[in-house]
């Protein structure tokens, strides 16, 4: 039960954070920054997966491919 709640709120910080790249693709944030954001959400995610304690049914290894997709969304944007 307590997996499922923690999963919960993992699936929630992710919606914020892919909210916020979002608004910042509409503000015209650079490439850079947008990058930077991914490499620090695969990051987040690779220290959860590698983590012994946690146990969070593969959301940590979603974590961590959303962040690849945001640096690639980086590299693809053009300043």
């Amino acid at each position: 039960m307590v997996n499922i709640i923690v999963s919960l709120i993992f699936l929630v910080v992710l919606s914020i954070i892919v909210g916020i790249i979002v608004l910042g693709l509409r503000k015209s944030a650079s490439g850079l920054k947008i990058m930077l954001l991914g490499i620090n959400i695969t990051l987040f995610g690779g220290i959860i997966a590698v983590d012994p304690n946690s146990n969070l049914a593969g959301i940590e290894y979603l974590i961590a491919l959303s962040g690849l997709i945001v640096s690639i969304i980086g590299l693809m944007k053009k300043d």
